[in-house]
């Protein structure tokens, strides 16, 4: 019995540690971004999930707080040059990305 008590515990310590983050971003345009953004953040230390909503800009994180915070999370999107909430983009990241997912209305 007292296995299970500690099983339980530590699920709920581990579990204790994730944290959501929503981050707009208003650059993206297309299913590249949300690909790029996607595979671009799902690599960093501390983050588990990553989605992209294109048509509301959105950016939903899930990571574990020990590991990561938002300020550095933002600063990921950003150097794959996107926006992020108020980080901005890094140019030359911006430059690299595909021609459809670059909008003549940001500059």
């Amino acid at each position: 019995m007292h296995m299970l008590t500690g099983v339980a515990l530590f699920c709920s310590v581990l579990w204790a540690q994730l944290d959501t983050i929503v981050i707009h971003s208003s650059n993206i345009v297309c299913q590249t971004c949300r690909r790029t953004i996607i595979r671009g953040l799902s690599t960093r230390k501390g983050i588990r999930f990553v989605e992209v909503d294109i048509p509301n800009k959105n950016i939903f994180v899930v990571f574990r707080s020990d590991k990561t915070d938002p300020s550095q999370i933002r600063r990921s999107v950003a150097r794959l040059g996107y926006n992020a909430d108020e980080v901005p983009y890094d140019k030359e990241a911006y430059e690299r990305l595909p021609a459809c997912c670059k909008s003549d209305r940001l500059h």
